[in-house]
């Protein structure tokens, strides 16, 4: 049996799944008033010019999906190479309309080649967690009977925690429910959000500083140890703000000193929504097939 994935950019995929030859990815775009357009990314050069530049125009630019197009040619692809099942792994479906358009475009090729579609109901650093299992999975001879249901629970078990410096984008971007803008520029605290179970964002707690947000969320991992032990693992996705990840990892490290903690970037579609200064703490939970 011969798989192949799809996944989209906002994953942040490291180089070694980025250039696994049976990985192939679609790319979302953003697209600034001026007219300057972007592909998502994660090239360090152009995100940092992305975060700069959006921090200085009155408007923020708007994020699209993928062309269509580029779902036919990978599936076109595949087929040709002589594939026997496709996994199609997008983030979260209430956030975004990629999962429903690649459904629909998958779906056609069913007679050629068999299609599985997950919904992350997450972004950024979970979705590549959970492609990195996958590879795992499928190279270790697991049938698509045994994975999508290991899948599924990987996506329960995983989680999302992220604190924003200011809500605008999010409240223009109408992806955070039950927020104010006022919350953290008038009352100068700190908003947390959660990814909900059904991939949802919202308001999880309101802190007044970054300290009591380090000890927050490090109970909050202690919590999950105890659950997951050796299937859980850490990592953490920025918008530009390498220094505030880097003290939180090194926060975390003073009582898991063997912990190996990831940092990557939010790529500009997630960071549109996230502003610059943003952090997201990701619990990344290994697939429960041994």
């Amino acid at each position: 049996m011969r798989s192949a994935i799809i996944v989209d950019s906002t994953a942040s995929l490291p180089d070694e799944l980025k250039h696994h030859p049976d990985v192939y990815e679609v790319t979302l775009k953003i697209a600034f008033k001026d007219g300057e357009v972007m592909d998502d990314t994660t090239d360090e050069v152009s995100m940092k010019h992305f975060y700069h530049k959006m921090v200085n125009v009155d408007e923020l630019p708007t994020s699209s999906q993928p062309e269509p197009t580029d779902y036919y040619k990978i599936m076109d692809e595949l087929v040709a190479k002589g594939y026997d099942e496709v996994y199609g792994v997008f983030m979260s479906s209430k956030l975004s309309g990629t999962f429903q358009t690649a459904r629909m475009i998958m779906q056609e090729y069913e007679d050629k080649i068999k299609v599985h579609l997950i919904d992350t109901k997450a972004v950024s650093i979970i979705i590549a967690h959970e492609v990195k299992e996958l590879v795992r999975l499928i190279e270790s001879g697991y049938t698509a009977e045994q994975i999508i249901p290991a899948m599924n629970q990987m996506i329960k078990d995983s989680e999302i925690f992220v604190f924003v410096e200011d809500l605008n984008n999010l409240v223009k971007g109408g992806r955070v429910k039950a927020a104010s803008a006022f919350i953290g520029a008038v009352l100068k605290i700190y908003p947390v959000l959660r990814f909900e179970d059904d991939g949802t964002v919202d308001l999880y707690e309101k802190i007044r500083t970054i300290g009591k947000i380090k000890k927050s969320w490090l109970k909050i991992y202690e919590e999950a140890r105890e659950k997951f032990g050796d299937r859980l693992h850490l990592g953490f996705a920025h918008g530009d703000a390498y220094d505030k990840a880097v003290a939180f990892r090194d926060y975390f490290l003073e009582s898991y000193p063997n912990e190996e903690i990831i940092i990557r970037y939010l790529t500009p579609v997630i960071g549109v929504h996230a502003g610059k200064g943003s952090l997201g703490m990701g619990f990344l939970v290994d697939a429960d097939l041994d």
